[in-house]
């Protein structure tokens, strides 16, 4: 019989134990409720009482999803209210060997969400016919644009230029401000 690994649980308990080598609480929130919507961890200072919410992302491919899904014209419904704290992309190879950490402020997740989904939806010149899932490319996270990498890239749809200017690995003050 072939176990099923819980990629997101994963992600989750690696992250959920970055924030505890830093010092802080962290409380899995879906181990509480299955799949709590919108929120994963509750990371709690214990020294100020301060906590913030944060979501997580696990994925093994250069395009990691966001559970998010666009409408036709590239509008996604209620993206500022379901984005509530920072998010964290965890990336890992298949055999859970190596795992990058991208920290988002809600701000910046918002922002990444809304242009890159309205670069592919209306910047292709094409029509969908159904409604896109939405995922990040980790060079965006990186802080580059997509077609760096990609010669022919620019041939068949303009650049997506990424609203990050640098990297947000390891970028974990952008969650450990919010708890002083």
């Amino acid at each position: 019989m072939k176990k099923i690994i819980d990629l997101g649980l994963i992600g989750e308990t690696a992250v959920s134990l970055e924030l505890m080598k830093m010092g802080y609480d962290v409380i899995n929130l879906n181990t509480l409720r299955h799949n709590y919507q919108n929120i994963d961890l509750l990371c709690i200072n214990p020294q100020t009482g301060k906590s913030v919410t944060i979501q997580v992302k696990t994925g093994s491919t250069k395009n990691l999803m966001t559970g998010f899904v666009s409408e036709l014209d590239g509008t996604i419904p209620n993206l500022e209210e379901k984005v509530v704290g920072p998010w964290v992309f965890v990336k890992t190879d298949k055999n859970f060997k190596t795992m990058n950490f991208y920290v988002l402020t809600k701000e910046e997740i918002v922002e990444l969400i809304k242009t890159s989904n309205n670069w592919y939806v209306n910047g292709w010149n094409r029509q969908l016919k159904s409604k896109p899932m939405i995922g990040i490319e980790v060079d965006w996270l990186e802080g580059n644009s997509s077609a760096a990498s990609k010669p022919n890239a620019k041939k068949q749809h303009p650049e997506y230029k990424s609203t990050l200017s640098e990297t947000s690995r390891d970028k974990w003050e952008k969650i450990t401000d919010l708890l002083y």
